[in-house]
């Protein structure tokens, strides 16, 4: 008599995010400061976070980057308690919503930010980063090329350029 071996069938696991972009392979990764704003950005207007946030602030953390949020509205550390977030955010600032880099300190903001994501234009041309359209649709995927981004400034190569984000360069 042979024992027989019922085989059960296998619940396929959920959609989960993709995996992290890999930095190129031979160079050293930079760690890099960035700023998300919430309005818009990571908090749609219905409440919801927006698509991938968790898993962006996840890969961003576990590759050595820093995360900040700031906001025009002021300190959002609650916002993202509520959303499971706060323990990947390394502090929470006052955005400046107009002269950015000379507000910085009056605002409490230690260092000129490397990546800045926001639906607000000016806000991201003044530092360099990503602006985020503020409406988002069900299949969005805005964070993700967010996190390619970053992967891909901090994996390049420095030429040695001084320069903040927004400063002027100097030519000649």
């Amino acid at each position: 008599m042979t024992d027989s071996i019922e085989e059960r069938p296998q619940t396929p696991p959920a959609p989960a995010d993709p995996p992290a972009p890999l930095a190129s392979s031979g160079g050293t990764q930079r760690s890099l400061n960035v700023f998300f704003d919430v309005d818009n950005t990571l908090i749609m207007w219905n409440g919801k976070l927006r698509n991938h946030t968790e898993h962006v602030f996840r890969s961003l953390k576990e590759a050595g980057h820093t995360i900040y949020v700031w906001s025009g509205v002021g300190i959002r550390r609650w916002d993202m308690k509520r959303h499971g977030l706060d323990e990947f955010v390394t502090d929470y600032f006052i955005k400046p919503l107009e002269k950015h880099h000379e507000k910085l300190d009056a605002l409490g903001v230690p260092m000129v930010p490397d990546y800045v994501i926001d639906d607000h234009k000016q806000v991201v041309d003044a530092f360099g980063g990503y602006h985020i359209p503020d409406m988002a649709r069900p299949d969005d995927e805005e964070l993700l090329k967010v996190l390619a981004e970053i992967t891909e400034m901090a994996a390049a190569p420095t030429l040695g350029d001084t320069e903040e984000p927004g400063e002027p360069v100097a030519l000649g």
